[in-house]
């Protein structure tokens, strides 16, 4: 088995098993248990607020458009590796720092995968496998996220 199809097959298994149930790692976002010391001056807020924020636009914002190019004729897979360099590793880097560590994980192997890509669909097989599994990221972080706060600033 080639490493982009372990990665496909192990994204896959990550994705079936959020179907029911919250993310451990979105879990501890919520609940300030990522162990490390993300967030400033001793508060996780802001860092749950980016995380909520960042996972939806890296899914639908980054993620969606680049498939697009995917389908696109006029790109060939050398043009979406760059396009996956340039706009990845901004969101996930800081996406695992903050305790989206899986997430981190699989866009650090989907790199490792580029070599053995043999064409466009290969690419696009694990990508969209990939775009599942962060939109459902960011179902669970916007399903869970303490919307409530909002109302300690109402409008006048």
């Amino acid at each position: 088995m080639k490493k982009w199809q372990q990665l496909e097959a192990d994204i896959k298994a990550a994705t079936a098993a959020m179907e029911t149930e919250e993310p451990k790692e979105l879990r501890d976002i919520r609940l300030g248990d990522v162990g490390n010391e993300a967030g400033s001056y001793g508060q996780f807020w802001t860092s749950l607020d980016f995380s909520n924020g960042m996972i939806r636009d890296f899914s639908m914002y980054t993620m969606y458009p680049i498939l697009k190019l995917a389908y696109d004729d006029s790109y060939d897979l050398e043009q979406l590796k760059k396009a996956y360099m340039v706009f990845h590793p901004p969101y996930t880097e800081y996406l695992g720092y903050s305790g989206m560590r899986e997430m981190q994980g699989f866009c650090r192997r989907f790199r490792e995968c580029f070599d053995e890509f043999e064409n466009k669909e290969d690419f696009i097989r694990v990508y969209r496998s990939f775009l599942l599994y962060t939109n459902k990221l960011a179902a669970w972080s916007y399903h869970y996220f303490p919307w409530e706060i909002g109302f300690s600033w109402k409008q006048h």
